[in-house]
């Protein structure tokens, strides 16, 4: 590795998140200060946006270190649940006994008593969600109604939702205005610019134990900024691999020349291009054609797509306005999506997986209009699911695609138990979000490069 070449200690780029390298500028830490006087102010209900890789998860973590030891933390990082399992959840976190039987009333009844005697005792309660895009609008209400428990002073729970932009166009959603108005404070975390890619970078590297001049220019920091968007997970994938070169070519010094000579690094944007109308197309595979899943029979398509490809000339950008996101956006999904299918294809072998994913698109209705009118009443909360006829065993056998502003959470678990059954029982159930923590937690194979 590079680590005794450049003089470090450890490994300055990993993708992990990792608290010693937290950097504070960008108004990370401006955004930290005010969540926790927030929190400590008892203002309820908090969100927290930004786009995937510009480091929500990190802050979370920070959060979560920095709190008062009166605070009590809850910890949520899967909140695609129905509200009342959001409310089990919570007990069970909490240790509070509950009954099989309890509903939704005896459950919030339970959960109350519970945050009275902890504020009598000067301790506090606070929810921390990781992927809050991911719920849908009766958890989202649910999490509304807990924000009405407080005595006559003070809330009883606080609670601060870390998630990605598509919390906000589900937020625009008029059904969840109720919640949305519940709101005290939102902020939003911001990529990096120019200078602070330069001194982000050139950051990492110190606390790493580098001792030389700067070694990230402002003329590399602009070129790692063009390909990345400023984003810190891609910074870091994209610097590592940099450092590689540089260390092959036995250079002490970074150049431009390097990024030519990236053999393993994030291809450039005509490079990407082709796998990415590739994944795009996918998705629109998936959008126009769907499969009616129903234990015991066969599978047939209720819609047939009108075109089965796109054009290889449509431009990528088209393909984006008409999902209703940005170009970037559906950049990183997709490269999340693949990603996510090669990680699996080499963590689970010989184990059918149900692969699921929020779809939060801004024009979710119109795109999925056609597959509506054709859905039974049972399949109607929009939630669906698509079998892929080519995929190999090992690898995602079933997709399962949901909005998160669908009414009806329970239907989501109960899409998931019709797909294990048609699986024979033997699928595992896997969340893109989790997948993509399970890829960032995974030891990473070294790599030789043909110079070394």
């Amino acid at each position: 590795m590079y680590c005794s070449f450049f003089g470090l200690k450890k490994l300055p780029f990993k993708i992990s998140p990792d608290l010693t390298f937290f950097y504070k500028q960008a108004a990370r830490e401006e955004i930290t200060q005010a969540l926790l006087f927030s929190i400590e102010r008892g203002d309820g209900i908090i969100t927290v946006t930004g786009e995937v890789g510009v480091g929500k998860t990190t802050l979370l973590r920070l959060l979560s270190e920095t709190l008062p030891d009166h605070y009590i933390q809850v910890y949520i990082s899967s909140p695609n649940l129905s509200g009342e399992a959001l409310l089990k959840f919570i007990c069970s976190e909490l240790a509070i006994p509950v009954d099989p039987a309890d509903g939704k009333a005896d459950l919030m009844n339970r959960l109350n008593g519970f945050l009275i005697e902890e504020y009598r005792q000067n301790r506090r309660v606070v929810m921390l969600v990781d992927e809050a895009q991911s719920m849908m609008l009766d958890t989202l209400e649910e999490v509304r109604l807990l924000g009405n428990l407080e005595t006559g002073d003070d809330k009883l729970l606080q609670m601060v939702l870390f998630g990605q932009p598509e919390l906000d166009v589900t937020l625009q959603d008029p059904r969840v205005r109720p919640f949305k108005d519940r709101i005290a404070n939102h902020f939003m975390i911001q990529s990096l610019n120019n200078e602070e890619v330069m001194h982000y970078l050139n950051y990492r590297m110190r606390v790493a134990g580098y001792m030389q001049s700067d070694l990230f220019s402002l003329k590399i920091a602009k070129r790692i900024r063009e390909q990345t968007g400023g984003l810190p997970r891609s910074i870091n994938l994209l610097a590592d691999k940099l450092l590689m070169v540089a260390f092959s070519k036995g250079d002490a010094h970074l150049k431009v020349s390097h990024f030519k000579e990236l053999v393993t690094g994030s291809p450039t944007k005509h490079a990407r291009l082709p796998w990415v109308l590739a994944a795009s197309l996918a998705v629109m595979a998936v959008v126009l054609a769907w499969t009616k899943l129903v234990p015991g029979e066969n599978e047939t398509p209720l819609v047939a797509a009108k075109t089965s490809w796109w054009q290889a000339s449509q431009h990528l950008s088209e393909t984006a306005a008409h999902l209703g996101v940005s170009t970037q956006r559906l950049v990183q999904l997709t490269d999340m999506d693949r990603q996510a299918r090669h990680f699996l294809r080499s963590q689970v072998a010989n184990k059918p997986l149900i692969l699921i994913n929020a779809m939060p698109l801004q024009r979710f209705d119109d795109v999925y209009s056609s597959v509506l009118n054709g859905l039974d009443k049972v399949n109607r909360a929009n939630l669906f699911a698509v079998i892929d006829p080519k995929s190999d065993p090992s690898d995602v056998q079933f997709r399962l695609l949901y909005d998160p502003r669908a009414e009806d959470g329970t239907a989501l678990q109960s899409k998931q138990t019709d797909l294990q059954t048609l699986s024979g029982g033997s699928s595992r159930v896997v969340s893109v979000s989790n997948v993509e923590d399970m890829i960032a937690r995974s030891p990473k194979p070294q790599r030789l490069s043909a110079g070394s």
